[in-house]
């Protein structure tokens, strides 16, 4: 018995995204005959959960245009699992509690000390969250850490 409720297997394929200026990003597309089994409807980029040939994951199932969703195999998935475009991946996953948001222990840090932003973060909602902490979560230095944890105060508090 797994714990991921969905699985399937699938070719790593590659994705431009953007009208003007595309950006290209390694993913998964979502097999129709899934989709029917998930609440698109109620969440139309549906946080998930799961593996992707064994490598823990989490993100979300994207709308794109042509009604197909994708969820994107990040760099380090493809390194962890020695794979590349055109390659066939299992992709196990669950839904995911939509409201989580990763957050990195600096900006926890902040929030803890500073009710004044606690309370602008709190009136945020999760996507945005997610946003801010993404920035704190990519910085590689400590400085760089520090740095974004104080513009996020100073664009929260004004």
């Amino acid at each position: 018995m797994s714990y991921f409720d969905f699985d399937f297997e699938g070719p790593v394929e590659r994705l431009g995204i953007g009208r003007t200026k595309q950006v290209f990003y390694k993913v998964l597309f979502l097999p129709t005959e899934l989709e029917s089994e998930l609440p698109f409807d109620q969440y139309p980029r549906l946080r998930v959960v799961g593996e992707i040939a064994d490598v823990p994951v989490r993100g979300a199932w994207q709308p794109v245009g042509d009604g197909r969703r994708y969820f994107i195999v990040s760099p380090k998935v493809l390194s962890a699992t020695d794979t590349g475009l055109g390659d066939l991946v299992e992709m196990r996953f669950a839904i995911d509690d939509q409201d989580y948001v990763e957050m990195p222990d600096a900006l926890r840090d902040a929030l803890d000390v500073d009710t004044e932003l606690a309370t602008a973060w709190t009136a945020l909602t999760p996507g945005k969250q997610r946003f801010h902490a993404h920035r704190v979560l990519s910085a590689k230095t400590a400085p760089t850490i520090a740095k974004r944890v104080a513009e996020i105060r100073s664009l929260l508090l004004g």
